[in-house]
């Protein structure tokens, strides 16, 4: 009987493992609309790979794309293109980042933010 429970059990943790790495790849690229696979292009190599919380931001900026003007389309495929560009110990890197500065005071964030929009209209020096 004790043997029985535990194939059970077993049998329960394998099933709700296997559906868990199921979602995790949801959804696939082709069961992307066209109008998605167009706009999410940049990402196509590293789609199959990434977290389905991920996809779920990435398929939100898609579904707002439509609506932002040239300007800001330009950014978010540019950023597509520099995300899909870092190995992914960098963008694990860069999200841990992410979170540090997330958790700074207001004014230290804004501070931050204020140098590196100043460093970026800095002329680029040519060697």
């Amino acid at each position: 009987m004790a043997k029985f429970r535990l194939v059970i059990i077993f049998g329960l943790f394998f099933l709700f493992s296997l559906d868990a790495l199921s979602e995790t790849s949801k959804p696939l690229w082709k069961e992307l609309k066209p109008q998605q696979q167009r706009i999410l292009e940049p990402l196509t190599e590293s789609w199959g790979a990434m977290e389905s919380a991920r996809k779920k931001k990435w398929l939100g900026i898609a579904k707002r794309y439509p609506k932002m003007n040239l300007l800001e389309q330009q950014r978010i495929q540019s950023q597509m293109q520099s995300w899909n560009s870092l190995s992914s110990e960098q963008r694990k890197q860069a999200r841990e980042r992410y979170k540090k500065l997330e958790q700074l005071p207001v004014q230290k964030r804004e501070e931050i933010k204020q140098r590196w929009y100043e460093y970026e209209q800095l002329p680029e020096r040519r060697t």
